[in-house]
């Protein structure tokens, strides 16, 4: 059997979809191996970014140790091994919190901090559902706004200051101040952000959002998406811009070299993607996603999603992916909602190739419009461990 690979040759919109327990976590994690086993060379111009929703990727700095998978490893002819420094996982202070208040041990590299006056004013009204026509919502619009003419960083005491001095009735300006106060015990977002850059080319970074879920119906984890899709965005679009400049000896070629080094490419994975780009209705992460999807393919962003209800994604990101890793599947409003997907001469041979397929973890069809061709495989082993498997009464020793 031949061997399938993925190319880093121009970026991609991908989705890898499938039933629950049938291999999409897996297969994110293997294609976040690969990029770790890059030639440096290609490496540093390339950023990976993990949004891990369920901490099940914490473990590619660990060598794969199963026992049952290292017999099938053997007739893969790979060996377990990890990326340590490559590596970094990033945890919200609640993870950290929570570990310590139940005297457990919590391994992480850094804890995920945002600097505060990154988040627009339209995302904070959408977290707090408020309307910028109504008196909170033009009062929380109002202080944001004149914070971000006064100055590039601000802190929470700044916003409190700013609201007390809003001509405003006491008790809309307590509102607000409260809204602000749960989103600041969260320790989420300080003046500042982090010491490290959350982009760094060679470095596969996981977010480990899994922890923040949603705070009553703030959807926090979508902010974050939201915030780091929008950034980066803008900043890829000018080193683009840039380069094109250079290219046309408009600009010194030597800048736009310390602009790459610094702004590399980014492939962005996305586990539960449905939870930021769902179908039918919009959350704070829609639009910053439909824009990599619709416009990132020219400043070098890539976007892969995983979703176990193809249905429930935006009809946007199915029909603008340019591949498709489809493990078993057997709902008819999720085939239909791949048939909508892909060219008209795919979607006969879609129907006989998932007729073909077995209930076998790692069992794939692969649906490649670049080359226009649909393909059955089996994705690889993993190098590193696989934490994402299902809950069981049984005992480890026991489970096979």
């Amino acid at each position: 059997m031949g061997k399938t690979y993925l190319d880093i040759v121009s970026p991609h919109c991908m989705l890898v979809v499938g039933k629950r327990g049938t291999g999409k976590s897996y297969t994110l994690g293997v294609i976040a191996e690969e990029f770790a086993k890059l030639k440096e060379k290609y490496l540093k111009r390339v950023s990976l970014i993990l949004v891990d929703t369920m901490s099940v990727f914490h473990s590619l700095k660990k060598e794969n140790t199963d026992q049952n998978e290292r017999q099938i490893m053997e007739r893969f002819d790979i060996e377990p091994e990890c990326w340590k420094e490559k590596i970094r996982i990033l945890v919200p202070r609640t993870a950290v919190d929570e570990a310590e208040k139940d005297d457990r041990e919590l391994h992480y590299d850094e804890i995920l901090k945002l600097p505060l006056s990154k988040v627009e004013v339209h995302e904070w009204l959408d977290l707090f559902d408020l309307d910028i026509t109504e008196y909170t919502g033009t009062l929380l619009s109002q202080v944001i706004t004149d914070l971000k003419d006064d100055r590039e960083y601000f802190s929470f005491q700044d916003i409190y200051q700013k609201i007390e001095g809003q001509d405003a009735e006491k008790e809309r300006k307590e509102t607000i101040k409260n809204l602000f106060g749960m989103i600041e015990e969260l320790g989420l977002f300080s003046e500042r952000g982090m010491d490290e850059q959350l982009v760094e080319g060679g470095k596969i970074t996981v977010l480990d959002i899994s922890y923040l879920g949603r705070l009553g119906k703030y959807q926090l984890r979508n902010l974050i998406v939201s915030i780091f899709a929008r950034e980066q965005m803008s900043k890829r679009t000018l080193h683009t811009t840039l380069e094109m400049q250079s290219q046309a000896d408009l600009i010194d070629s030597d800048t736009v070299k310390e602009i790459t080094e610094a702004h590399p490419i980014i492939y962005m994975l996305i586990d539960e993607a449905h939870l930021f780009l769902p179908s039918g209705e919009d959350t704070i992460s829609s639009d910053p996603l439909i824009d990599w999807i619709k416009l990132g393919r020219h400043p070098g962003l890539s976007l892969i999603m995983a979703t176990q209800e193809p249905s429930a994604l935006h009809p946007t990101a199915i029909r603008q992916s340019d591949m498709i890793i489809a493990h078993n599947m057997t709902s008819k409003d999720d085939l239909d909602a791949l048939k909508v997907a892909k060219q008209s001469y795919m979607r006969k041979g879609l129907d006989e190739m998932i007729g073909k397929m077995e209930f076998k973890r790692g069992l794939a069809m692969i649906l490649d419009d670049k080359k226009r061709s649909l393909q059955l495989c089996r994705v690889r082993p993993r190098h590193t461990l696989h934490t994402g498997v299902d809950a069981s009464a049984l005992p480890p020793e026991e489970r096979h």
